[in-house]
């Protein structure tokens, strides 16, 4: 559009968000309190606490038992010991190493 500097989207954004940030502070403000998660009454913060700790209770032994089951997996598995084919188009050093060695 005509009329709009390279930077006039940015300065748009810009004043928006700070209208934005300003009617926040200024309904916190009116309020006395201020925008963060714990609004509601304290039954309501009472309860969701409870139900964080059933989540917490009820998913720590299923994350242990994934643990355990993991770490057998990981203790039982067996190293591949042998090389595949020895091709002879495999490792091929036509040139020396620059430290001299090959």
């Amino acid at each position: 559009p005509e009329g709009i500097s390279q930077y006039g989207s940015w300065a748009m954004s810009a004043s928006l968000v700070n209208g934005l940030r300003r009617t926040i502070l200024r309904r916190s403000a009116r309020h006395g309190v201020r925008m963060m998660g714990g609004h509601g009454s304290p039954e309501e913060i009472k309860a969701g606490m409870d139900w964080w700790k059933m989540v917490t209770k009820y998913s720590l032994p299923l994350v242990g038992v994934a643990l355990v089951a993991n770490l057998y997996l990981e203790m039982t598995h067996h190293p591949h010991e042998e090389e595949g084919p020895k091709y002879s188009y495999l490792k091929i050093r036509n040139k020396p190493y620059p430290w001299g060695k090959g």
